[in-house]
């Protein structure tokens, strides 16, 4: 991962906060993204789900646990979980055969909240990843807003996470608590708080204007081995790179 994507991580009392790296850290400009190699990713993983994988964009209450879903094809390895509040919206992480040792997170956004999207695509979403049983257990982060299309009877927008080392998401995830992924309004304050700049292509929007739900839900247990053994399949592919 390039060091123009890292922040250092704080660290709590339990050590068990997941101390993110963001895709895009609040206090450095903007470099130009490799969308490339991202959006190449980004389409494996939809093909590789849209075989088989229905998306049921409905909000409200706990569902049941469908647990992880690992998905193979000569590309990579891919697994995936649906959301506990809109179910739909699931998280992905994909690793290709031609690095292991890394993984892309992405996810979905679905909203009825009629508005113009246009100026937030390629700018970032400030999020919250907060413990659902650990109050000092979270962190701060960005998601790209990497495109965003009519569906249903609203809008699904695409957003990008960064790629991280496979051991970053074994030790942020390792408590297997459901953690709350939420977009909050990043004022300034809260930015130089946090990490200490502010960065103009940071999104400052209300997020009720954008996103109807700002906030979904997802359970890691059983994350690290679904991991751990996407990774393996993923070296019986191809040729892994060292990092």
């Amino acid at each position: 991962m390039p060091k123009s994507n890292y922040i250092n991580p704080r660290f709590y009392q339990n050590e068990r906060t997941i101390s993110l790296n963001p895709s895009k850290p609040f206090n450095r400009k903007r470099r130009k993204p490799k969308r490339f190699s991202f959006l190449k990713s980004l389409i494996l993983v939809l093909v590789i789900f849209s075989a088989f994988i229905g998306y049921s964009a409905f909000a409200g209450g706990p569902v049941p646990d469908e647990g992880w879903i690992t998905k193979t094809d000569s590309g990579g390895v891919a697994i995936k979980h649906h959301g506990n509040i809109t179910h739909g919206d699931s998280i992905y992480v994909y690793l290709s055969k031609n690095d292991c040792n890394s993984a892309t997170w992405i996810s979905s956004i679905y909203t009825m909240a009629e508005n113009n999207f246009e100026p937030l695509v390629s700018r970032y979403l400030p999020y919250k990843i907060q413990s659902s049983t650990n109050k000092s257990d979270y962190g701060y982060t960005t998601a790209q807003l990497v495109s965003v299309k009519p569906f249903l009877l609203g809008h699904r927008a695409m957003i990008y996470f960064g790629d991280y080392p496979v051991h970053k998401y074994l030790q942020w995830f390792r408590s297997g608590d459901e953690y709350y992924l939420e977009i909050i309004k990043a004022s300034k304050k809260l930015i130089e708080q946090e990490y200490g700049g502010v960065d103009e292509d940071i999104i400052f929007i209300n997020p009720t204007e954008f996103f109807d739900i700002q906030m979904n839900s997802y359970y890691f247990k059983g994350f690290n081995k679904a991991l751990v053994d996407a990774q393996k399949q993923c070296r019986d592919l191809g040729v892994t790179f060292l990092s």
